[in-house]
C-alpha cells in the first residue's frame, strides 16, 4: 500500500513535471508575440508616434480663437504734475497715478491666412503616418530577427541527437575494439583513435550545447525575459518544398513592403510641403478684440474703467527677396529625390527576391544529393563494420566511415536550415508578417 502512494505520488510530480515542461515551448508567434510585447525599440517608436499624433491636435488649434485673460498692476514712485492758476484759482493736473490697476480679456484668431493652417495639418498628419510606419518597420525587423533564434535552436537540438546516435555507435566501436584487443588482434593504438574521436565528439556537442545556450540568452534579452527563462521551440526541422513565381512575389512586395508605404508619405510630407511654402508670400488677415478694465482715463483717473479694442489687420509681404520661390524649388527637389528612392527600392527588392529563390533553388537540389550521399555512406559504414569484425578494416578507415556518415546527416540538416532561413528571407522580402 505504502509503495503504490509512493508510485502515486511520482507520477503526479512527473506529470507535473512534464506540463512545466510543455507550457515553456513556444512556437514561433508566441516567441514573435514576446518580443514585440517588451521589445524597447517598439516602445520607442509607439512613443514618437504617439507625439507625432499630438502634433496634429497643436495645428488644429490655429483653426480657434487664441483667448487670453490677464491683469497687472503698477506702483508708481514718481508722477509728473502741473499747477496753473485761472481765473483767481490754482488747479492742479496729475499725469498719472501712483497706484494702475489693468484687467484684460483679448480674442484673436487669423481669418483668412491662404490655407496656410490647412498645410500644416495636412504635414503633420503625413508626419504621423510616418511616425506610424517607423512602429510597423521596427516590429516587422524584429519579427524576422527571433527566425534564426527560433530554428537555429531546432536545428543544434538535431545536430545533437545526431552527435548522439555518432556516440553510441563508437562506443559499440570502442567494445568490439575492447574484445579484439583482449584477443590480441588488434593494438592499443586502435583503442585509443576511438576514444580520441569520442572525446572530438564529447567536445563538438558542448559547442552545440553553447550555441543553444547563446541563443536562449539573445531571445531572453530581445524579449525583456529573465536571463535563466528556458527557451524551446515547438517546432521541427523539416524540409518543405517551395513553389513561388517571381512576378508573383515582386507584386506582392511592391503592395505590402512597409517600405513602399513609407515612401509614399513621404511625399504626401514633400507635398504638404510644397503646398505650405507657396503661401510665405501670400496675404493674411487677423482680428483681435480685446476688453479691458483700467484706471487712469480723464477727468475721473482714479475710477476704474470698462474700454474695448477692436483690431482688423492685414499683411501682404510684398518682396522676400525670392525666399518663397527658393523654399518651393527645394520641396520640389526633395521629392524627385523620393521618387528616385522609391524606383531604387523597387530594384533592390526584385534584387532580394531573385537572390532568396536562387538561394532555395540551390538548397532544393543540394538536399537531394546529400539525400544519396546519406544512403551511400549508411552502405559504406554497414560494410566496413562487417569488415572490421573480421579484421579485413584498420580503425581508422572505420572512424572515416563512421565520420562521413555524420558529416551527411550534418550537412542535410544544415541545409534544411538556411532552406528554412532562405524561406523567412523570401517573406521578409515580400512584406508578409509572421
Amino acid at each position: 500500500m505504502k509503495n503504490s502512494f509512493h508510485r502515486a505520488v511520482i507520477a503526479l510530480a512527473l506529470m507535473g513535471a512534464t506540463a512545466v515542461f510543455a507550457q515553456d515551448k513556444l512556437t514561433l508567434k508566441e516567441s514573435v508575440d514576446l518580443i514585440l510585447k517588451n521589445s524597447p525599440q517598439v516602445l520607442m517608436a509607439e512613443e514618437s508616434a504617439s507625439g507625432a499624433e499630438m502634433k496634429i491636435q497643436e495645428t488644429k488649434s490655429l483653426y480657434w480663437p487664441q483667448i487670453s485673460v490677464g491683469a497687472s498692476y503698477a506702483r508708481m514712485s514718481l508722477i509728473s504734475e502741473m499747477t496753473m492758476e485761472f481765473l483767481g484759482q490754482t488747479f492742479n493736473f496729475k499725469f498719472g497715478l501712483p497706484n494702475n490697476y489693468n484687467m484684460q480679456a483679448s480674442v484673436a484668431e487669423q481669418v483668412f491666412n491662404w490655407g496656410r493652417t490647412a498645410r500644416m495639418v495636412e504635414m503633420n498628419k503625413a508626419g504621423w503616418d510616418l511616425a506610424l510606419d517607423g512602429v510597423a518597420l521596427a516590429k516587422h525587423a524584429l519579427a524576422y530577427q527571433v527566425v534564426p533564434l527560433f530554428y537555429g535552436t531546432v536545428f543544434f537540438k538535431e545536430a545533437i541527437k545526431v552527435l548522439d546516435e555518432n556516440l553510441m555507435a563508437f562506443e559499440k566501436k570502442l567494445d568490439i575494439t575492447k574484445q579484439r584487443f583482449d584477443a590480441g588482434l588488434t593494438s592499443s593504438f586502435d583503442l585509443d583513435l576511438i576514444k580520441v574521436q569520442i572525446s572530438a565528439l564529447e567536445a563538438q556537442k558542448l559547442d552545440f550545447e553553447n550555441n543553444i545556450n547563446k541563443f536562449r540568452i539573445a531571445f531572453n534579452v530581445l524579449s525583456g525575459r529573465e536571463d535563466g527563462a528556458p527557451f524551446d521551440p515547438a517546432a521541427d526541422l523539416a524540409f518543405e518544398a517551395m513553389n513561388f513565381r517571381g512576378d508573383d512575389l515582386i507584386k506582392e512586395a511592391l503592395v505590402n513592403r512597409l517600405e513602399f508605404q513609407q515612401v509614399q508619405h513621404q511625399l504626401d510630407l514633400g507635398r504638404a510641403s510644397r503646398d505650405l511654402a507657396k503661401t510665405s508670400d501670400k496675404p493674411t488677415v487677423a482680428a483681435a478684440f480685446a476688453y479691458q478694465f483700467r484706471n487712469g482715463f480723464m477727468p475721473d483717473m482714479e475710477k476704474i474703467q470698462g474700454n474695448w479694442t477692436a483690431t482688423l489687420s492685414v499683411s501682404y509681404p510684398v518682396f522676400d527677396g525670392k525666399r518663397t520661390a527658393a523654399q518651393v524649388a527645394q520641396a520640389e527637389s526633395n521629392m524627385r529625390t523620393i521618387e528616385m528612392r522609391k524606383t531604387d527600392l523597387e530594384r533592390n527588392v526584385d534584387l532580394e527576391i531573385q537572390s532568396a529563390l536562387a538561394d532555395i533553388k540551390t538548397a532544393e537540389l543540394k538536399l537531394e544529393i546529400e539525400k544519396t550521399k546519406i544512403k551511400q555512406a549508411e552502405n559504406a559504414l554497414r560494410i566496413a563494420e562487417e569488415r572490421y569484425r573480421n579484421g579485413l578494416l584498420s580503425a581508422t578507415e572505420l572512424i572515416d566511415t563512421q565520420n562521413a556518415l555524420e558529416g551527411a546527416r550534418l550537412n542535410y540538416l544544415q541545409l534544411i536550415y538556411g532552406h528554412t532561413l532562405s524561406k523567412f528571407s523570401l517573406f521578409r522580402s515580400c512584406g508578409r508578417k509572421l
